[in-house]
Order: structure tokens, then C-alpha cells, then sequence
């Protein structure tokens, strides 16, 4: 467990320092799963139980990786149905797995390991960094 909670940490530094300086919502055609991504990373920051902010992490974790991909748990359910293939996906297609890719990649590992931990606070605050990243991704 202490493992996992000092990457989550360092991730929470390097992450914001790479920055997505070249992935256009609009070119990639993810604009509308970012938004869903973001919506529920923010749902997931205000609930005070596991299992309501574990559903919401596993809603962003699905938007990023897409319906394709081995992460992807359908039992709860696609969010993000009929918006794309996937953020990862999306980004891999137009761009192939640059760095943008690879933030997308991590901010999905990051979700799924919080849902994993079962610990309420750091599933919390792996959604907010999630929500911050994912917003400056947006905004591009």
C-alpha cells in the first residue's frame, strides 16, 4: 500500500510539469468524453463513500481507456457511450502514443489502482488529480 500511495504522490507533481501542450480536444474528436471524464473524476471528490467514488472512478477510467480495452469494466457501466472510442483511443489514433497518450495512460492507472486501495481518501484525491489533469487537457 505505501508503495502505491508515494507514486500516486509523485504522479501528482510530474503529471501537471509535462503539461499537453499539443492535444486539441477538437482534433481528436474527444471533446465530449473529456467532459464526461471530468464531470464524474468530480462526482467521485464529493461522495464520503467507497463505493459511490469507486463507481464514479471506474465511469472515468472507462471514458479513458474505452469500451476496447482490457481495463474497462463494463459492469459499471460506459458513461461515455456513443461520445467515442475512448480518450486513450482517440489520442492513440491521431497522434499515436506520444506523451499525451502516456498521461492519458497513467491518469487511467492512477483510477484504477485508488478503486483497488479502497482507502475513501486517497480514491478522493487520485479524483481530483485526475479532474485537474483532465481539465487542463480540455482546455487545450
Amino acid at each position: 500500500m505505501r508503495k502505491r500511495a508515494s507514486w500516486l504522490a509523485i504522479l501528482a507533481l510530474a503529471v501537471p510539469a509535462f503539461g499537453l501542450q499539443t492535444v486539441r480536444a477538437a482534433e481528436t474528436g474527444m471533446g465530449e468524453e473529456l467532459k464526461t471524464a471530468i464531470a464524474h473524476a468530480g462526482f467521485a471528490q464529493k461522495y464520503d463513500s467507497m463505493k459511490e467514488v469507486s463507481l464514479h472512478l471506474h465511469h472515468v477510467v472507462n471514458c479513458l481507456v474505452g469500451p476496447n480495452d482490457p481495463m474497462f469494466d463494463k459492469a459499471s457501466g460506459n458513461a461515455c457511450e456513443g461520445q467515442g472510442n475512448g480518450i486513450m483511443p482517440e489520442i492513440k489514433a491521431k497522434m499515436g502514443e506520444d506523451q499525451e497518450y502516456l498521461v492519458a495512460w497513467w491518469l487511467a492507472h492512477m483510477g484504477s489502482d485508488a478503486i483497488k486501495m479502497g482507502n475513501l481518501n486517497q480514491a478522493k484525491a487520485a479524483a481530483h488529480i485526475i479532474e485537474v489533469q483532465l481539465t487542463a487537457m480540455a482546455k487545450m
